[in-house]
């Protein structure tokens, strides 16, 4: 009868939570996990099923007589709370999270493994560039060396007046084999700034070297006649009387008129070892495409009917006319000699320009330091 059936108690009001409904069943507060549903056969029996007078539709059975329903698999929904759902969302975001940080951090330790290797790599580089380079530098030492030695040698012979052929001709073959190209591939860039700065400078004084070189080389060549005509005229024994001047009557009272002789007509001022030398008594000129002869003045009035020739001493040349192609080769021998051995000022001791020579043993040891380095 209805005064048998069990009171309902509200479960949901009294937890606040929300509920797991079973079909066929009560609203039970959810667990923490879910319990397995009972299988049959297991647990509290039912009571048989009481027996029904099928030609009675007005009887009455309790509520615990219902015959039960053939069992269906219950299906089971779970309803969470805001609160765990909420903590499920945090968990997976805070997952993604350290899985982005995980792999934000790997690559890291890839780029930074592998930039360490590159720099492993560059470093070994600059090791060997620099022992290359310290085989260039004593390579191109040497040929420092012996562009010195070679200039020397023909300033030597210049000042004995004598033109330097030799010399000339092994100026032509040497050049010093170092420049900008020679410090490519070197891993110059992994060197202190010290050695850098030598090395460059090293490079453009060795090709200051070359031009200055080069262009004196030319100047020998081209000029070789001039220049031994030049070289004759400092030595007293083959030196030659070369101009000569004659005086005339000007318009304000005589005056010389200088006049250069023939190479042919040229003579020695003197003949070492020949005391019973003399210079020729006249001397030709050429005045308006005709040769006339001219004596040679040896006293008194240098004028009268017919002018008398009177020859210049060559060693008063330089001073009045001075000879460009000395004055080229004495500046471009200068350049060189700035390339080689440097300019020291005394008065500017900052400003001192340092040689080929000096920079290049300096320039060793910076780069055996770097070529030894562990």
């Amino acid at each position: 009868m209805a005064e048998d059936k069990k009171p309902k108690i509200d479960l949901k009001s009294r937890l606040g939570t929300r509920s797991v409904a079973t079909q066929g069943g009560p609203a039970v507060p959810p667990p923490v996990g879910i319990p397995k549903p009972a299988l049959p056969g297991m647990g509290s029996r039912r009571p048989p099923p009481p027996k029904v007078d099928a030609s009675d539709p007005y009887s009455s059975i309790s509520a615990s007589d219902v015959p039960a329903a053939k069992a269906e698999p219950q299906a089971i929904k779970i309803e969470m709370s805001a609160e765990v759902v909420a903590a499920q969302k945090r968990s997976r975001s805070l997952t993604y999270i350290l899985i982005a940080v995980a792999a934000v951090v790997g690559g890291l330790l890839g780029f930074a493994f592998g930039d360490r290797s590159a720099g492993l790599k560059s470093a070994h580089a600059a090791v060997e560039g620099a022992k290359e380079l310290v085989t260039d530098v004593d390579k191109a030492n040497a040929v420092v060396t012996q562009l010195a030695d070679t200039l020397k040698a023909a300033m030597e012979s210049l000042r004995d007046n004598k033109y330097p052929d030799a010399q000339v001709k092994q100026l032509g073959e040497i050049n010093i084999p170092f420049d900008g190209g020679t410090l490519a591939g070197k891993g110059m860039g992994r060197f202190n700034a010290k050695t850098q700065g030598m090395l460059i400078q090293y490079a453009s004084r060795a090709q200051e070297a070359n031009d200055a070189k080069e262009k004196l080389q030319m100047l020998l060549s081209y000029s070789k006649k001039e220049l031994a005509g030049v070289l004759e005229q400092q030595n007293e024994e083959t030196r030659k009387v070369q101009w000569s001047v004659y005086v005339v009557g000007g318009a304000a009272g005589p005056w010389a008129v200088m006049q250069p002789i023939e190479t042919k007509q040229q003579f020695l001022v003197a003949k070492k070892g020949d005391t019973n030398y003399k210079w020729p008594e006249e001397l030709k000129i050429n005045d308006g495409g005709k040769e006339v002869p001219l004596k040679r003045y040896t006293s008194g009035d240098p004028t009268g009917n017919a002018p008398k020739i009177i020859p210049v001493d060559p060693t008063t040349h330089n001073a009045v006319c001075s000879n460009s192609t000395v004055g080229a080769l004495s500046r471009e021998v200068l350049r060189v000699e700035t390339a080689l051995r440097g300019e020291k000022d005394p008065a500017n001791p900052g400003e001192e320009k340092q040689g080929l020579l000096e920079l290049g043993d300096l320039l060793l040891e910076e780069l055996r330091k770097i070529a030894n380095a562990n």
